[in-house]
């Protein structure tokens, strides 16, 4: 398990990163490299190099966990992915901590929920500026076309991770994190949340559970519906 938190230590700390302060007051550069293009790609192949067996992605356990038929009625599978998707939080906090220690000049939690409270006041509205919600405090809702965009990419993923290449699952993460459909950052906005007590727990709890249910089931889905392909006679 401290391979599992040292590896969403690094992918905290050097991907994702914290948001600093610009010069006028308000969000400026990110200290992650982004988990887009050709670097996320190498970034994510690099940190499952060099943590063997970690998942570090929470919707890589929830592929893991509901792939397979086997695992959903194996009471120490379930005891494992939970333990597993708590230390990943741990790492995030952990690489949280570090970061502030390093940067005087982080645009925080609270700096966040005021700028996005900011952009979608009335006042903000009557000057023509555009809403800006922020994830911390905007509540969980089910949607439909998430929901099923999210177990679609379960099953895509599902059949990506079958493949025998360390490139294949990288490739696919980074295509879909430009794409929207999936938040990669669940497990360090969990983190964020936690390490600012801020009280907006549950808004980030439940998109962190059910948007990893929802892939571990298209996981599933893809499975079962690759079992059950007839496959070429010989």
């Amino acid at each position: 398990m401290m391979t599992e938190m040292g590896g969403a230590f690094a992918v905290t700390w050097l991907i994702f990163g914290v948001t600093l302060t610009a010069a006028e007051g308000g969000p400026g550069e990110g200290t992650g490299m982004g988990l887009t293009g050709i670097m996320g790609v190498v970034a994510l192949t690099v940190a499952w190099m060099a943590f063997k067996g970690a998942d570090i992605l929470p919707q890589v356990t929830w592929l893991k966990q509901m792939s397979s038929t086997d695992n959903l009625s194996d009471t120490d599978a379930w005891m494992n992915t939970g333990i597993t998707l708590a230390m990943q939080i741990v790492g995030g906090i952990v690489a949280y901590v570090l970061i502030g220690q390093m940067h005087d000049d982080i645009f925080g939690y609270a700096d966040a929920v005021a700028a996005s409270a900011a952009s979608c006041s009335d006042a903000a509205a009557a000057a023509g500026i555009s809403c800006s919600p922020f994830w911390g405090t905007t509540s969980w809702e089910f949607d439909m076309g998430a929901t099923l965009g999210l177990i679609a990419a379960g099953a895509v993923l599902g059949q990506v991770m079958a493949v025998d290449s360390r490139w294949a699952m990288p490739v696919a993460i980074v295509m879909l994190a430009m794409t929207d459909i999936v938040n990669f950052e669940s497990a360090t906005q969990m983190a964020s949340v936690l390490t600012n007590d801020a009280g907006d727990t549950v808004n980030v709890l439940l998109p962190w559970l059910l948007n990893g249910v929802f892939i571990g089931a298209g996981a599933l889905l893809g499975s079962i519906i690759n079992e059950n392909i007839p496959g070429e006679e010989e």
